[in-house]
């Protein structure tokens, strides 16, 4: 019974020190890859907490593969017209797989975003700008 106690203490600390991310989750099956590998619409983008993005005039979509590619979509609606923009590259895992990093094509430098939540349905990375002001972004899989 002892044995059975700190055996289970044991597989509780190691599950818990699986979180590479810190708002989870703290274990899963699937690989990072396969994780982040999806179509992701976006669902909420804040500076320091304040929600910039407003579901209703514009829509973000990004498609990342398991290859390695990316590609994005960005519709806004202006004074009434729907505009759209495109980007495409390459992404990467960096330190440890806890960032990633997208290149867009034909550009020399990437823009490397902290992962702080990667679920199978669920993406939401960070990034601080020189000033210290923190973006998230939140994604939803289609």
């Amino acid at each position: 019974m002892k044995y059975r106690f700190l055996f289970s203490l044991v597989i509780v600390f190691l599950l818990g020190a699986c979180n590479k991310y810190s708002e989870g989750p703290a274990f899963s099956l699937l690989t990072r890859k396969a994780r982040i590998s999806n179509d992701w619409t976006l669902q909420s983008y804040t500076k320091d907490g304040t929600e910039l993005f407003d579901v209703n005039a514009e829509e973000q979509n990004l498609s990342i593969e398991k290859d390695g590619t990316y590609s994005g979509t960005t519709i806004t609606n202006v004074l009434g017209q729907l505009q759209s923009t495109s980007t495409n590259g390459t992404w990467t895992f960096e330190n440890s797989q806890s960032d990633v990093n997208f290149l867009t094509s034909g550009s020399l430098l990437g823009v490397t975003y902290e992962i702080i939540l990667l679920k199978n349905k669920t993406m939401k990375i960070r990034q601080t700008d020189f000033n210290n002001a923190v973006y998230d972004w939140t994604y939803i899989a289609d």
